[in-house]
């Protein structure tokens, strides 16, 4: 029996575009809501509110959860949240932060986790290491990759 697949890309934003690998990139993007059951795009909501233009206004847009960088144990996050318990250490930046989305692994078992988008040693590496922490298991596509 197949597992249902989700594909998570990271910063996959208009302010990123300029670091796309090539002129076919955003049309595998585009060709991954053929292969995968869900497409889950991570926005940084620093400079971008939207996955990019051709994503956005597909036939089948993705889902979004808001998740970037900038995260440090000492921040403020306010007495009624509890994100601070969620911020771990990373290898691409210093810390990032897990978000309520995937906080819940056995929401994500019986996927097929895979994982693409861009800053491979630093927004991705993040993403990996929040993933790993709340161990669920993924496979990184090199095609949907980019950035160093």
């Amino acid at each position: 029996m197949k597992h249902p697949s989700v594909l998570f890309l990271v910063h996959v934003e208009e302010m990123f575009r300029n670091y796309f690998p090539d002129s076919m990139y955003v049309n595998r993007l585009l060709q991954a809501f053929n292969v995968y059951d869900r497409v889950v795009c991570l926005l940084s909501h620093v400079e971008a509110f939207d996955p990019i233009y051709e994503l956005s206004y597909n036939w089948r847009s993705p889902e979004e959860i808001v998740w970037g960088w900038g995260y440090e144990r000492d921040m403020d996050y306010g007495p009624e949240d509890d994100a601070k318990k969620w911020v771990i250490g990373s290898t691409g930046h210093e810390y990032t932060w897990v978000p309520p989305e995937v906080r819940d692994p056995s929401v994500w078992t019986g996927y097929s986790v895979s994982v693409g988008g861009g800053g491979r040693w630093e927004c991705m590496a993040d993403w990996l290491c929040v993933l790993d922490h709340v161990k669920i298991p993924f496979r990184v596509v090199n095609g949907y990759c980019y950035g160093n």
